[in-house]
């Protein structure tokens, strides 16, 4: 059977794992399809592996499926040359192993299939055909994919196998990670945040004035809008509609069949499923369902039935269905319930499903809805028309009045019952009165001349708008004065920061010399702050991360650490306390320690591997990496 999934000689397909977690034994990778697109100037090739091409489009596609559009463009420039990397580096050690003959067996990739698409897999073989390849076709791959990606993972496995075969741990490794993991320390601390000198940073114009002048070029005034905008609200617009009821019954007798109602039921059923069963399985289930059945009509309570017996999400309902019209359900079930009177119960049910047992509880001819039935819901459909048309037909006659006469904005917004918003002159993008910011309007006044207008524009909060651009006021450097109160911030803020690092420095020195660490705060207006026992994966009250502090673990009672940049303070701590690791207790976990090691020098050594394997293919001519064609290709997405 399994030879419907031999792989053929063509261009291989394989899988990516994010940042590279092949390293780990628990892959996880991604699909990467190679559609062999050539080499045209559109679709230029990145790098090449042994004859195979990597083009630009087919890495954008993937790279664009894999971050799912989460990357920022900004960040394009560091996260998909990586992206290439790893392609490349994963390619190039596939291709050694072919060259060194590791390969994997039907048996071995279908074990690998297996595992990953277990629910299609029930007892190790696959179950439908026709299922798994339309699932897989939800995700954008076919079969003949997941085959050569089982293949591949197999392989790449094998290479990280025979890597984590030759690691060695030894028992002083195992005794330091033991110690570790379980020893603990504890530390007072001063904190010097920037924010506490503030008042001490104090520039001198002439510091101003000079920062200034060595910055100038950087300080401008940008463009500045002189606007109006006229806005129509919907909610406005809507209390002057009156809706008649000659209205509603025009749109009635104009819409009947929106009112027909089909014929429905109301059922409930007891599912007893079938898919993946064997034969006699089936014939079990079916042995059931007719006991069920035979109880029912002696006069067993159905939903209890339901309930105990049921294989639908129905069951809690006791296998109540709701009501439904025709051809909602399966084919076999359908004919069957519109087919019963209310409370008869049907004889066993066969479907793509199982067994069911079908009961009608209600049912519905199919008929005209009256007029007073849906009045209600129809003047609300009404109402929202009307709205809707005289917005638009208020919005169109506003714009052509504005287009005619721009400098009569106001005459124009009271005739139409618009609100006329006056901007003052303000940089693109800043926020308008009642508005706020709205990008719709910056759009669509940035390209606009003075005394002009801007189309309709259609607003959030179902408002309509037609922005008037009354001035353009170019953009200019800034005078000193203009932006003195910016510099000085930034002076301060600079100053602050130093002041900051010399005190935490002067603090440091003064407990290394036996100076008592209360006082030190106190003298400097600080406080000290007292952490409880804790480990090297563990946080630190105020601090965060004990790896922020790892000297606390190595270094003595007593001893003084920093100063530290953390969290943007500069820290100053002193250690109190440590407890080392109870190394009796060593044998319990001894074995799991030594997997663990074991694992991460594997991690380690395989990266190493793949490393050298790139390096040696690109030193034989069989890679070859396009850095230009990579870097054309962060452009253009960055402009996406």
């Amino acid at each position: 059977m399994f030879d419907l999934f031999r792989s053929s000689d063509k261009i291989k397909k394989y899988i990516l794992g994010g940042l590279l977690t092949l390293v780990a034994l628990s892959m996880v990778t991604y699909l990467i399809p190679n559609y062999n697109l050539g080499t045209t100037t559109s679709n230029p090739v990145v790098a090449e592996i042994g004859g195979q091409k990597i083009t630009a489009l087919e890495t954008q596609q993937l790279f664009q499926k894999y971050s799912s559009g989460r990357i920022p463009p900004e960040l394009m420039e560091i996260y998909l040359p990586q992206f290439v990397e790893q392609i490349i580096s994963q390619r190039s050690a596939l291709y050694e192993a072919n060259r060194l003959g590791i390969t994997a067996t039907d048996e071995e990739a279908l074990s690998n299939l297996v595992a990953t698409y277990p629910q299609f897999f029930p007892n190790g073989s696959l179950a439908s055909k026709d299922q798994f390849e339309a699932a897989l076709a939800q995700q954008g791959v076919t079969m003949q994919d997941v085959v050569e990606e089982a293949r591949n993972q197999v392989i790449l496995h094998k290479l990280q196998s025979a890597v984590l075969g030759s690691v060695v741990v030894t028992p002083k490794e195992i005794e330091d990670a033991f110690r570790q993991k379980y020893e603990r320390a504890k530390i007072q601390y001063i904190a010097f945040p920037p924010a506490k000198f503030r008042d001490q940073a104090k520039p001198t114009d002439q510091e101003e004035r000079a920062y200034y002048e060595s910055k100038k070029a950087t300080f401008t005034q940008p463009e500045k809008l002189a606007y109006q905008v006229a806005v129509l609200d919907q909610d406005k617009i809507a209390a002057t509609i009156n809706v008649t009821d000659e209205q509603l019954r025009a749109a009635y007798s104009s819409a009947l069949d929106n009112f027909r109602m089909p014929e429905r039921v109301h059922a409930r059923h007891i599912l007893l499923k079938t898919e993946g069963k064997s034969d006699a399985e089936k014939k079990a289930l079916l042995a059931k369902t007719e006991d069920l059945l035979k109880q029912l009509k002696n006069g067993a309570d159905f939903s209890e039935l339901a309930k105990k017996n049921s294989d639908d999400g129905s069951k809690d309902q006791g296998g109540d269905l709701g009501w439904f019209v025709k051809n909602q359900m399966v084919p076999e079930f359908d004919s069957v319930a519109f087919s019963l009177k209310p409370k008869e119960l049907s004889g066993v049910v066969t479907s793509q499903f199982g067994y069911h047992i079908i009961q009608v509880l209600e049912k519905d001819s199919a008929k005209l809805k009256p007029f007073e039935e849906v009045k209600d819901e129809l003047a609300k459909e009404v109402r929202a028309q009307s709205v809707t048309d005289k917005m638009q037909m208020l919005g169109e006659q506003m714009h052509a009045d504005l287009v005619k006469s721009p400098k009569n904005a106001a005459e124009v917004a009271k005739k139409y019952g618009a609100e006329l918003i006056t901007v003052p002159p303000s940089p693109a993008g800043s926020a308008i009165p009642t508005l706020g910011v709205n990008p719709e309007i910056d759009s669509a006044i940035a390209p606009m001349k003075p005394d002009s207008v801007s189309e309709l524009l259609v607003l959030a909060n179902n408002r309509m708008a037609v922005a008037i651009l009354n001035s353009r006021t170019p953009g200019r450097p800034s005078d000193f004065n203009e932006v003195q109160a910016q510099i000085r911030d930034k002076l301060v803020t600079d100053k602050a920061a130093q002041i900051a690092a010399d005190r935490a420095k002067d603090a440091a020195e003064r407990l290394k010399k036996g100076g008592d660490i209360s006082q030190i705060a106190k003298s400097m207006q600080l406080e000290v702050t007292s952490s409880s026992m804790f480990g090297r994966t563990d946080s630190i009250e105020g601090l965060g991360p004990a790896a922020s502090l790892e000297d606390a673990f190595t270094a003595q009672v007593g001893a003084v650490l920093g100063p530290v940049p953390i969290q943007g303070r500069n820290i100053v701590a002193k250690v109190t306390e440590k407890s080392d690791a109870d190394m009796t207790a060593l044998l319990i976990e001894h074995d799991t320690l030594l997997a663990q090691l074991k694992q991460k020098k594997a991690q380690d050594r395989f990266a190493l591997l793949m490393d050298g394997i790139l390096a040696k293919l690109t030193s034989e001519g069989k890679v070859v990496v396009n850095q230009k064609e990579i870097q054309n290709m962060v452009a253009t997405m960055r402009q996406k």
